[in-house]
């Protein structure tokens, strides 16, 4: 396994996890014991496997915080899928609504288009990610944007073990 922490002497694991959502989605893999976090990473070349845990010892930690993500790049989508839906739907359906004569193909993507650009914002409500603050930068993971109530619920509750386990091994942390 890849994502195996290489315990220090006398370190005991407080929490090991690897969250996935779904088949299609990459996992995320956590671990944190009570002298350090393990972080996931990549090594930029490598022969087998570049995938490793990076440690961080709880000195290097300033917070380990769940906070709310900004939703501006999703408004941004949601806006150009609204105007997208709408402008095709004109050309889709002009000619039908002209009487111009012909064939005329009739597609179900515009009105999918509108639907999807008006809903995405409400799906992007309230969606949290997981920020580690250390001396030098910040470690971000965002979840996968979910619809569900139950994927939402699983993901709280993958915050609240990672936040349970940072706090009993003597990390500052905080909810947003």
């Amino acid at each position: 396994m890849a994502y195996k922490p290489e315990l220090a002497p006398n370190e005991k694991l407080a929490l090991q996890i690897a969250f996935q959502i779904s088949e299609k989605s990459p996992a995320f893999n956590f671990a944190v014991s009570d002298q350090a976090l393990y972080w996931p990473a990549q090594k930029a070349f490598a022969i087998s496997d570049a995938t490793y845990f990076k440690r961080l010892r709880h000195s290097e930690i300033s917070s380990v915080c769940v906070r709310r993500l900004p939703s501006y790049g999703l408004w941004l989508v949601a806006i150009i899928l609204v105007l997208a839906g709408l402008a095709s739907a004109y050309f889709v359906f002009a000619p039908m609504l002209n009487h111009d004569p012909g064939e005329h193909l009739v597609s179900g993507w515009p009105p999918a288009f509108l639907v999807g650009g008006m809903l995405l914002p409400f799906v992007a409500r309230g969606r949290r990610g997981l920020e580690i603050s250390t001396l030098e930068k910040k470690f971000r993971w965002k979840p996968p944007l979910v619809v569900d109530q139950a994927s939402k619920q699983k993901i709280q509750e993958t915050f609240d073990l990672i936040l349970a386990a940072c706090e009993k091994s003597g990390l500052r942390i905080s909810r947003d």
